[in-house]
């Protein structure tokens, strides 16, 4: 039952008059205002309401009257209505926190649905069994490589030893996993710190150019070179420079780029001397160079030069437990950088957000995440704000091993491009199991993830005959 009461400030009193009539059919307890003046002496004494505002009011801007309302420290949903839509007005209603914006002649259909979008902010506020995650705050800010589980910890002393010397590092992993993020930390944490960093994407740049970003090239050398050019790696001389997508490289620039790493020299396009470079090579790239090494795509004495040590991301799939403290990281990096703060998120949407597939890895992670703490209006986040968001999982993604993945094609399906439906029965038993596994069968946990009950886990269990890999202790 609503139980916040409903004030409308509408200097029309046929409007006024048609929606307390509606609303209190529905049981809600209706006030209503022509003045502004009158309008902030009700809110003064309520804690909380559901405003319906005018912003063309007799005695007051009702964009103004919005930004007094929010300053009172109360819980008040605000929904504008107006006769004179604009875009700017919108743009200063949503930027002070209004809840909907709806144009006259008001459609009652269209009101009703921004009514159930006040009433589910106060339900969240009021659902004492919602468990919330408060959201941390950060004095300063940087962007950071966050991990706790056993294989990022190794990943970290990898690039810690990495980073004391100069040698030339490749590293793979699907898109989205963070290899930029990687070879940063690298160079940050090594003796040429303070030294430039210069990242380039080998993918981004058709192939006739990406010679002359890599190595510069002198004025007239071509058509368009009306004067002389740096290139990237003589930018990066005593730092660090980054190739990403290394796999899209044209296999003749390859030749030129072996040379640089084996003599520490090149020349630019069109170039008569020699230009001596010494940087560290960081590449990366999220296909199966020893594959296309087979295939003749990549050049097998170039991939041995660049593959002196090779860091390995993982998925994010394959490291869930790391998810809760990106998700916390996320929200506080959107609160430092963009002022739009959440307070708090739901255990669910945790435990939620922790049980999907993301096939994009730590980007889409990221980019749903910042999509809700920009749109939504609420201090809260529950599991209803992320739901339409989610990437479906492959069709047959959890029919098979990680390991496996990078024997089928990208959508998913076999080597000869055959599609293997599988049943949704197959589906949920491969997921249960997995998670059970994750969890060391600690059904409590598993419980937790799947947003299951105990009772209902122990039956899915003895549906799907589910039986642990190796002995563990069968913790409540």
């Amino acid at each position: 039952m609503q139980v916040e009461p409903i004030v409308i400030i509408d200097d029309d009193k046929s409007i006024c008059k048609t929606l307390q009539m509606h609303f209190e059919r529905q049981g809600s307890k209706v006030i209503t205002a022509n003045l502004a003046k009158e309008g902030i002496d009700t809110l003064n004494s309520l804690t909380s309401a559901i405003v319906i505002l005018d912003v063309k009011l007799p005695d007051a801007d009702g964009i103004e009257l919005l930004k007094q309302i929010q300053g009172k420290g109360g819980d008040y949903y605000s929904i504008i209505i107006t006769a004179f839509p604009n875009m700017d007005s919108t743009i200063k209603a949503v930027q002070n926190g209004v809840g909907e914006y709806i144009h006259k002649p008001i459609d009652i259909q269209e009101i009703d649905v921004a009514m159930e979008k006040a009433r589910d902010f106060f339900a969240s506020k009021k659902d004492t069994k919602v468990s919330l995650v408060p959201i941390p705050v950060y004095d300063t800010w940087s962007d950071q490589f966050i991990g706790k589980s056993s294989t990022m910890k190794e990943l970290f002393k990898t690039v810690g030893m990495v980073s004391m010397g100069k040698a030339t590092v490749h590293i793979t992993g699907e898109s989205g996993t963070g290899k930029e993020l990687v070879a940063k930390a690298i160079h940050q944490n090594s003796p040429d710190k303070d030294a430039p960093f210069i990242s380039i994407n080998c993918s981004a740049i058709v192939e006739t150019l990406l010679e002359s970003e890599l190595f510069g090239h002198t004025k007239g050398s071509f058509t368009g070179a009306i004067t002389d050019k740096e290139g990237k790696f003589t930018l990066a001389n005593n730092g660090t420079i980054f190739l990403d997508e290394i796999s899209e490289m044209d296999i003749n620039l390859q030749a030129k780029l072996l040379r640089v790493l084996q003599e520490r020299e090149f020349y630019a396009v069109g170039g008569k001397e020699k230009v001596k470079v010494n940087c560290r090579i960081i590449s990366a790239s999220n296909s199966d160079i020893e594959r296309m090494v087979k295939e003749g795509k990549f050049r097998e004495d170039l991939y041995y030069r660049l593959n002196v040590v090779n860091i390995h991301i993982p998925p994010l799939r394959a490291r869930r437990e790391d998810i809760p403290d990106l998700i916390l990281y996320f929200l506080a990096k959107i609160g430092n950088q963009n002022g739009r703060y959440v307070k708090y998120i739901s255990q669910e949407a945790v435990n939620f957000l922790s049980a999907q597939y993301w096939k994009g890895n730590v980007r889409e992670l990221e980019n749903v995440i910042t999509h809700v703490a920009t749109m939504s209006r609420e201090d809260t986040l529950s599991q209803k704000h992320f739901t339409h968001l989610v990437s479906p999982a492959p069709v047959n993604a959890y029919s098979r091993s990680d390991d496996t993945q990078n024997e089928k094609g990208a959508n998913g399906n076999g080597s000869d491009g055959a599609y293997s439906p599988v049943s949704l029965n197959i589906v949920e038993g491969e997921m249960v199991k997995r998670t059970l596994e994750h969890t060391k069968w600690h059904k409590g946990k598993a419980c937790e993830i799947l947003g299951i009950s105990r009772p209902r886990l122990d039956r899915k269990i003895k549906k799907y005959g589910i039986k642990p890999s190796q002995p563990y202790a069968d913790e409540e």
